[in-house]
């Protein structure tokens, strides 16, 4: 009988034993349509922004700067609303600048680090300042609300068969992803640099293609996230996006993404989000102080990590035992 190897299965039985403790300790409101679809809309900026910036991991790179860029186009966007006179003309303006903001940074990143050999670690630390500091200027270092029109609002808050518009727009861009790492030639390009860049350019890949790409698929996921972010909380301020790149990179390490290039999933990434918003809101339902928090969160991510890297364990001495049963038969 075919033994079945139960590796792929570990992340979702994380999130189901998790969901099935929180039912338990909190049977009427955890496991309910609207709590979950609360947890998924918390979640939904920075689930947005990993699923582009999974590129930069994947390729072995590092961006630090996404959290500022984020701020910086909800910064753009509000500040073109207010410019328009709140009308669906600065929405649509807004939108495009705001995109073309983060465009344009991730290909500043891609070119520097691959034209000049910059360290990507440096080069985003730097942009990261930067953002921020353009943020304070285009603010004033002010908050700045914007609370209509109705096209702006309708994209953080609206809300279609009781999910919000920005859950739909997580998983468009998860499914994006999903796609183009999993089912095209760039997809595969993307592992094969990341794995090897070495060995990947001497196949005929550009690897300085691949990063540029990589990073401006980042910087367009972040502002996206940043667009997203302004409408949800429907003002900005030059620190709106601070602390996301944190959680980007957390919620792709807890999925198995591994920092130094070419290993992880977009699936894998989106569970890493899902599991931080679930944890969130389970401290939250259980009235855990916040001052707790964090301690409780860090212990939960270095369980799921260590989960994670007993798979990884597993996968390596099946392939092991099949290398070595395969190497008995040829001898024989």
């Amino acid at each position: 009988m075919k033994k079945i190897n139960a590796s792929g299965f570990g992340k979702p039985i994380i999130l189901v034993v998790f969901m099935l403790v929180l039912t338990i300790l909190r049977p009427s409101s955890f496991l309910t349509v609207g709590n979950l679809s609360n947890v998924l809309w918390s979640i939904s900026v920075y689930g947005i922004m990993v699923c582009g910036t999974i590129f930069v991991f994947l390729i072995g790179g590092i961006d630090l700067s996404i959290g500022s860029l984020c701020g910086l186009c909800a910064v753009t966007i509000v500040k073109i609303i207010r410019y328009f006179e709140y009308s669906n003309t600065g929405v649509l303006v807004g939108i495009l600048a705001a995109l073309s903001v983060g465009i344009l940074a991730g290909m500043v990143h891609g070119v520097i680090i691959t034209k000049f050999r910059v360290p990507a670690f440096l080069i985003t630390f730097a942009t990261q300042i930067i953002f921020l500091g353009l943020s304070m200027i285009l603010t004033n270092n002010k908050i700045l609300s914007c609370l209509q029109p109705e096209l702006f609002t309708a994209i953080g808050m609206k809300k279609i068969f009781s999910f919000p518009i920005p859950i739909y727009i997580m998983l468009l861009i998860a499914l994006t992803s999903w796609f183009i790492l999993r089912k095209t030639v760039l997809g595969r390009y993307v592992y094969a640099v990341g794995g090897n860049a070495y060995a990947s350019r001497l196949s005929g890949i550009s690897d300085t293609k691949i990063t540029v790409l990589a990073y401006v698929f980042s910087g367009f996921t972040t502002a996206l996230g940043g667009i997203v972010l302004a409408s949800m909380t429907q003002q900005c301020m030059a620190t709106t996006g601070s602390g996301y790149e944190t959680e980007v990179i957390t919620a792709a390490v807890i999925g198995g993404v591994s920092l130094l290039g070419g290993e992880g999933t977009v699936s894998g990434a989106l569970f890493g989000a899902i599991l931080i918003g679930l944890l969130n809101n389970g401290l939250n339902l259980l009235s855990v102080p916040s001052t707790e928090h964090g301690l409780v969160k860090g212990i939960v991510i270095i369980i799921a990590v260590g989960f994670d890297a007993l798979q990884h364990q597993e996968k390596f001495r099946s392939w092991l035992n099949q290398f070595k049963m395969k190497r008995a038969r040829e001898a024989a």
